[in-house]
C-alpha cells in the first residue's frame, strides 16, 4: 500500500511539474505585443517590427551551398517554431535554418519612418535547425493534424523589439468565432503580382467547414477534422476594387493571429491548404492550434528536459 501511495505522489507531482513547466515555457509577459494599437483597421502592408514572431524558413538543395529562404512559420518559444508538414518537407529540399527579425526581403537593414524619425532593425536571426518534430497524428490524405514543431539549435535573441514568441491558446481562452478579428500575415502573392518582399496583412472571417467543403470541392475534397477550420479573405469594398487577383500564394505555414482581450496577439491558425491561384473568396484552410495546443505543450516540455541533459 506504501508503495502505491508514493507511486500515486510520484506520478501527480511530474504532473503538476509538467502543467507548471508548460505554463512557464509559453506565453511569458513579452508574447505577442499589439506595438500599434489598432484592433480592427490595420494597413494591408505591415510595418516594421509589427509580427515580431514572423519566420523565414531556409532550405537548402541537392548538391548547393547556399541556403533559399521561402514559406513561413511562427515563434512560439525562444527555441521552436511551427509550421506545416508540406512546408517542412518542401520539394524534397532539405530545412535547415529559421531567419527572424526578416522585414523587407531584398533589403540588407530595414528602416522604416515613424513618428517624424526612423527606426531600423538589427539584422535578422539565421538559426540552424536542430530537430523537425512532425504530429504524430498526421494524416496526409485529410491533412488532418498537419503540425511540425521545429526546435531550434540555440535559442532565439528575444530582448528586442524586433523578434517576440506569440502566444498560444491554451484552455480555450481564445474564443473562436464568426465575430473574431483574425488576421493573417504573410510573405505571399499572385502569379501576376509575384510574392510580396514586405509581409502583408489581411483580416480573414470564419467560416463553417461545412461550407467551406462546398466552396471547395471544384477544386479538392477534405473530410475535416477538429485540427482544422476554415476562413475567408474580409476585404471592404476599396481593398477589392484594388487588388482583384488577390491571394495568398506562398503563405504556407504563415500564422492567423487574433488579439486577445489582454490586448496580446495568439496564434489561433497557421496556413495549410489553399487552391493555387484561387480566385477571390475561395477559403482556405488552417491547422486549428488551439486544439493541438496540448500536444505543443507536451512536446516542447519534454524537448526541454532533454536538452538539460545533453
Amino acid at each position: 500500500m506504501s508503495f502505491i501511495i508514493r507511486f500515486i505522489a510520484v506520478f501527480c507531482a511530474t504532473i503538476a511539474f509538467v502543467c507548471c513547466t508548460s505554463e512557464q515555457l509559453f506565453n511569458t509577459d513579452g508574447c505577442g505585443p499589439n506595438y500599434y494599437g489598432e484592433v480592427i483597421s490595420r494597413p494591408i502592408i505591415s510595418r516594421l517590427k509589427e509580427f515580431p514572431w514572423l519566420a523565414r524558413l531556409g532550405y537548402r538543395k541537392a548538391g548547393q551551398d547556399s541556403i533559399e529562404y521561402l514559406f513561413q512559420g511562427t515563434l512560439i518559444h525562444p527555441s521552436y517554431v511551427v509550421t506545416t508538414v508540406f512546408a517542412a518537407s518542401y520539394n524534397r529540399n532539405t530545412l535547415e535554418f529559421v531567419r527572424l527579425g526578416d522585414y523587407h526581403t531584398e533589403t540588407d537593414e530595414d528602416c522604416q519612418e515613424m513618428d517624424e524619425s526612423e527606426l531600423c532593425a538589427p539584422p535578422p536571426q539565421d538559426i540552424q535547425i536542430q530537430q523537425i518534430i512532425r504530429h504524430p497524428k498526421y494524416n496526409k490524405p485529410r491533412l488532418a493534424n498537419d503540425l511540425v514543431l521545429l526546435k531550434l539549435l540555440s535559442p532565439a535573441n528575444v530582448t528586442s523589439e524586433f523578434v517576440r514568441p506569440i502566444c498560444i491558446p491554451i484552455n480555450d481562452n481564445i474564443p473562436l468565432n464568426e465575430f473574431a478579428a483574425l488576421f493573417i500575415s504573410a510573405w505571399c502573392g499572385s502569379v501576376k503580382s509575384g510574392i510580396s518582399v514586405i509581409p502583408k496583412q489581411y483580416r480573414m472571417q470564419l467560416i463553417s467547414t461545412s461550407r467551406c467543403a462546398e466552396k471547395l470541392e471544384p477544386h479538392m475534397h477534405i473530410d475535416f477534422d477538429r485540427s482544422q477550420f476554415c476562413t475567408v479573405m474580409d476585404l471592404d469594398k476599396h481593398q477589392v476594387a484594388k487588388i482583384k487577383d488577390l491571394n495568398l500564394r506562398g503563405s504556407t505555414g504563415a500564422p492567423l493571429q487574433m488579439l486577445g482581450s489582454d490586448g496580446r496577439f495568439y496564434l489561433v491558425g497557421i496556413t495549410s491548404v489553399g487552391v493555387r491561384d484561387a480566385p477571390l473568396g475561395t477559403p482556405y484552410v488552417f491547422v486549428h492550434v488551439a486544439e493541438l495546443a496540448e500536444w505543443l505543450l507536451q512536446t516542447v516540455t519534454s524537448e526541454e528536459q532533454k536538452r538539460k541533459w545533453t
